[in-house]
């Protein structure tokens, strides 16, 4: 893709705190469980869905009311990174990005849960600007 394409895709930021804040502090090696009694979601980790681009990491994590799932990215040594979710339908040809373009440079950020149901499935894509390589995850059915 070139860098054109790939800079049209910023968008929100969203701080490290805000973000620790939002997920109870977890990261792509564990899941947020649940802290009450029954009727509260749980947000689960997608494990073998990440992808890292240098110092970008992108991973998805999976809202188990309604499957519904949220892109996740992180950056450090100083990397510029930028990620984006994406869905395919199945019988399509091509993804479509499905949440505005997140810019990180060390520090995190997230998407807000999307769509991710019958006949779909979604991955999450970084691009690092600071070497201007980028790539997606594999898709969650």
């Amino acid at each position: 893709m070139t860098s054109a394409k790939w800079a049209v895709r910023t968008g929100a930021l969203v701080s490290g705190v805000a973000l620790a804040a939002a997920l109870g502090g977890i990261g792509p090696a564990q899941a947020a469980t649940p802290r009450s009694s029954a009727g509260v979601q749980s947000i689960d980790y997608i494990s073998g869905k990440d992808v890292t681009v240098g110092s970008c990491k992108g991973w998805m994590n999976r809202r188990s009311t309604d499957g519904y799932v949220q892109g996740l990215v992180q950056s450090w040594n100083g990397a510029d990174c930028i990620m984006w979710l994406e869905r395919k339908v199945i019988g399509s040809y091509d993804y479509t990005s499905v949440s505005d373009g997140y810019e990180v440079v060390n520090t995190s950020a997230s998407t807000g849960f999307h769509w991710n149901g019958a006949n779909a499935g979604s991955r999450v894509c970084v691009h690092n600007n600071s070497t201007g390589a980028g790539g997606c995850g594999a898709t969650a059915w």
